[in-house]
């Protein structure tokens, strides 16, 4: 199941390193990419993974994701 995600905070390739780290290691994604244009990260899913999951796995950095 592919989810698209806003994130804002993303400036640079290190910033969606990061994003991209912190999804992967959530349980039942497969994998991650990030958009930086568009401020949009992809996430490959076995299951769906709601908005607050996503958001708590970035809480201590300075990035957050959009409704």
């Amino acid at each position: 199941m592919k989810q698209d995600i806003l994130v804002e905070g993303m400036k640079c390739q290190g910033c969606a390193n990061t994003v991209i780290d912190r999804f992967e290691s959530l349980e039942g994604v497969e994998s991650a990419s990030v958009d930086l244009e568009n401020k949009k990260a992809t996430i490959q899913t076995s299951v769906a993974i709601d908005k607050t999951e996503l958001d708590s796995v970035l809480e201590d950095t300075k990035y957050f994701v959009v409704e």
